[in-house]
């Protein structure tokens, strides 16, 4: 568990302590480094091998290509032609992943403890388990950010590469759909609302249907079974950062922070009480197929949560700080201890030294 806890201290520190600006650089290339050149960590590595394997003897374009989600073939495809093992692969992977999620985290008032939130889930388990899907919340990051500055026509060709990297990925259309329905109820066009809702409920089936028809390929893969185990606790570490966005959101003072947050994140906010009704409704594989889409609004929620107290002092600014800390440093502990799958993921081994 030691490395686990070491990147974890590195990225924490500076969070609290400022440090030099090549600090940002040698914490890039150390994430890209341990995500990267794992060796036997995650709980889908035979079966990465295996898909590198079948990929040498499938055409770069083609049905093979679409079932096995294009770019994470194209790129196991240029592995295989230039003579490389899964280190390359995933190497591939984890650039595009420490790219995109440093970008998205640049954005908040504390990157580093938007890292620290992003690093005990979304780094250890998805970037280093959920190749595929790592590849598309990545890009799902900087769509974020390219909605947030309503650039459009970027946001989609993003969400477009991210389904490039996993089908599930179709749940993403949900948040643009959400925010234009937003607009639609504030402005009371009636017509708007019906037809925008009508869009939301054609994609939401489509996405359930594609989530579906994903897990029958899957049904071996130990990734596929963690997707119904734990996925209420999965799905509750999306909910305590929702809540939040949502009672400052809508009992605020006008003035704090997320009350002036781009309508991104309420759409991400609503999509993950809505995660809840699906997972009630037995569909609990779906519900957390879509709980890994809506994680980025745990960075951004509790990366920013410190900075909703600032005014009130330092004393209470430096509280939460220190909460938001203990509350990844708990993630992270309970999870390499009791997670069922943890196993997949200890010890940590990295190339060459095995």
């Amino acid at each position: 568990m030691f490395p686990y806890f070491l990147v974890f201290l590195l990225t924490l520190i500076p969070s609290i302590i400022e440090t030099p600006k090549w600090y940002w650089i040698f914490l890039f290339s150390l994430y890209v480094i341990f995500i990267g050149l794992r060796f036997e960590v995650g709980g889908d590595w035979l079966q990465y091998i295996d898909i590198l394997e079948i990929s040498k003897h499938q055409p770069w374009v083609g049905f093979e290509a679409l079932l096995a989600d294009p770019a994470y073939h194209w790129i196991n495809k240029i592995a295989a032609a230039l003579n490389q093992e899964i280190y390359f692969v995933n190497l591939c992977i984890a650039v595009i992943y420490t790219t995109c999620l440093f970008t998205f985290c640049q954005k908040l008032k504390n990157p580093y403890l938007g890292l620290t939130v992003a690093f005990p889930y979304l780094t250890t388990v998805v970037a280093m388990g959920y190749t595929r899907q790592a590849g598309a919340i990545a890009l799902e990051l900087l769509a974020l950010i390219a909605l947030e500055s309503n650039k459009k026509m970027k946001s989609i060709l993003l969400f477009g590469l991210a389904l490039l990297f996993h089908k599930t990925a179709i749940f993403l259309l949900l948040i643009p759909i959400l925010m234009v329905l937003f607009d639609a109820l504030k402005t009371g066009k009636v017509i708007n609302v019906l037809v925008l809702s009508g869009l939301l409920l054609i994609v939401l089936a489509g996405a359930l249907a594609v989530s579906s028809i994903t897990d029958k390929f899957l049904v071996h893969y130990i990734g596929a079974g963690m997707s119904s185990s734990g996925a209420l606790i999965r799905l509750s570490m999306n909910l305590l950062p929702a809540t939040i966005f949502l009672l400052e959101y809508y009992t605020g003072t006008g003035h704090n922070l997320f009350r002036s947050s781009s309508k991104v994140y309420l759409a991400l906010s609503w999509l993950v009480i809505f995660s809840f009704a699906l997972l009630f409704t037995g569909s609990s594989t779906s519900a957390d197929r879509l709980a890994l889409y809506l994680i980025p609004i745990q960075i951004y929620v509790l990366g920013n949560l410190p900075y909703l107290f600032f005014a009130q002092g330092r004393e209470v600014f430096y509280r939460w700080f220190f909460l938001v800390l203990g509350y990844s440093f708990l993630v992270l502990w309970i999870w390499l201890q009791f997670a069922d799958h943890a196993f997949a993921w200890l010890p940590y081994r990295m190339y060459p030294f095995i």
